[in-house]
């Protein structure tokens, strides 16, 4: 792998709520690539005290940032407001061997 990356998005509000948006627009973004584009090799959406949390671990930054750039619009879409936090760690170390 090139250049790996973890990217935590976390947006604050109702977790059920946010969870059910996020998933449409995710889908939107999913079909408005038209089979083009890479996939997270890990993907989790999670509930937390004060919202939900996005965890994603792309392959390469420009995978990321194709996501990150082209997700904006469909978020909006489903009536979420930008991201209260984005934080993105470098990969050093995949898997458990």
């Amino acid at each position: 792998m090139a250049d790996p990356i973890t990217v935590i998005i976390r947006f604050t509000g109702e977790p059920d709520d946010l969870l059910e948006r996020f998933e449409k627009a995710r889908r939107r973004w999913i079909e408005a690539q038209d089979g083009d584009h890479e996939r997270p090799f890990f993907y989790a959406a999670c509930r937390t005290d004060d919202g939900i949390a996005i965890v994603n671990a792309w392959e390469t930054a420009a995978a990321h940032r194709a996501f990150g750039h082209g997700i904006g619009p469909h978020v909006e879409a489903v009536g979420m407001r930008r991201p209260d936090h984005i934080e993105r760690i470098r990969i050093k170390t995949l898997g458990w061997d």
